[in-house]
């Protein structure tokens, strides 16, 4: 088979890039190794995007205030793809470049492009410590958590506090089991904030549209704040308040017994440090831009809460059946020749367009700009890309 152009991937960022191919009449297809919007069919049963509708403009028309639940996504990318060319179930194993194109090896047999787009995800791939496998307890991951019915009766682990942390550890709360959270640096949203979400208030003042070059490099690689889907800003002290054990991070294990840390107090004040600096980012954007919007309330302090700050964590004394891992994600990218990418396995490329000429990524984190990865910022980074494509078309 051959092709002008090949989309590895029909998840969001896929479906844009095919979308803005189409605009420009480009012959493509999308090659998909398992189903349209993979990834999202692997959230958990209560999950919902953590923007609202006002951010999520490909998904089609929303409220402003709606945070989509699972399902409704898929079918949303469903049917974003029924007017797509999209192939399912033929997964790409290779890539060579060759001297009219590239030669992608699949599991339909080869394919010819003369440009290819891929677009399979920067976070697919759940990262694990190396010890997780001798740990005598059920384990789940981000893309296996499903509901606290799926855990076995007992206090729960959860590892890692970034937006699937505290959300899968405030699903398992209210489900009535007994949670510890092994914390992480985790920036902290305060929402809401001046009569909005604060998520809302910082697509306003142009935080999604930061590029690399405008942040230091710690800030590109530290996860996304705690966003809990249209509710009051995750706090982890309300959180140790509210019964939930936190803890420092989980270092390694011997049998039951985990080595945990000293980072707990750092990592809360990580987090408060982070919020203090949203507060005054979206304060000098709502005075620039000269909105007439409610002045801040200060937050109920919050003078103490417990935290656990022992060096050990033994599973069987705390009554741990399961551990649920939040500890990051990987892209799904080991198939593409190694000068592409860098020594973590990351891609490498520049505003999206890798090393080999012909050849383009799209949905990673900070590909242009903060929102390369969100729905909100997908059309347009496809838009730039697809862009590229007819230019590298027309000059071959």
């Amino acid at each position: 088979m051959s092709v002008d152009c090949v989309v590895v991937g029909a998840g969001p960022a896929g479906l844009a890039a095919s979308a803005a191919l189409s605009a420009r009449g480009i012959e493509h297809q999308v090659l998909e190794g398992s189903e349209v919007g993979a990834s999202w069919r692997q959230r958990w049963d209560s999950f919902r995007l953590n923007t609202p509708g006002l951010l999520n403009p490909m998904l089609g028309p929303a409220a402003d205030d709606e945070y989509t639940p699972r399902d409704e996504v898929v079918r949303r990318l469903e049917a974003l793809a029924a007017s797509c060319p999209v192939r399912t179930g033929v997964a790409v194993t290779a890539l060579a470049p060759r001297m009219d194109g590239f030669v992608l090896e699949t599991s339909d047999g080869p394919v010819h492009a003369r440009a290819v787009v891929v677009a399979t995800g920067a976070e697919n791939t759940p990262r694990l410590p190396s010890f997780a496998a001798e740990l005598p307890v059920v384990q789940q991951t981000t893309t296996t958590y499903r509901s606290p019915d799926g855990l076995p009766p007992g206090s729960v682990l959860v590892v890692g506090s970034g937006q699937t942390g505290v959300q899968v550890a405030t699903d398992l709360q209210a489900a009535g089991r007994r949670v510890l959270l092994a914390t992480s640096p985790v920036g902290r949203l305060p929402s809401p904030y001046r009569g909005r979400q604060m998520i809302a208030w910082l697509a306003v003042s142009g935080f999604f549209d930061q590029r690399a070059t405008d942040v230091p490099d710690a800030v590109r690689r530290a996860p996304n704040p705690m966003v809990v889907p249209g509710g009051p800003g995750p706090d982890l002290r309300r959180m140790a308040l509210d019964g939930v054990v936190l803890t420092g991070r989980v270092t390694g294990a011997d049998g039951s017994r985990l080595r945990v840390d000293d980072s707990v107090a750092a990592n809360i004040a990580a987090g408060e440090a982070f919020a203090v600096r949203a507060r005054a980012f979206v304060d000098a954007a709502i005075d620039r831009l000269g909105l007439d919007v409610p002045p801040a309330e200060p937050e109920e302090p919050i003078a103490s809460y417990p935290v656990r700050e022992a060096s050990e964590l033994d599973l069987r004394d705390e009554g741990v059946t399961g551990i649920v891992w939040c500890t990051g994600m990987r892209g799904s990218h080991g198939w593409l020749p190694p000068g592409l990418l860098d020594d973590r396995g990351a891609p490498l490329h520049v505003d999206g367009a890798a090393g080999l000429p012909g050849l383009w990524f799209a949905g990673l984190r900070w590909m242009r700009r903060r929102g390369s990865s969100n729905f909100e910022g997908m059309p347009a980074d496809a838009a730039v890309v697809a862009s590229a494509v007819e230019a590298h078309l027309s000059a071959a």
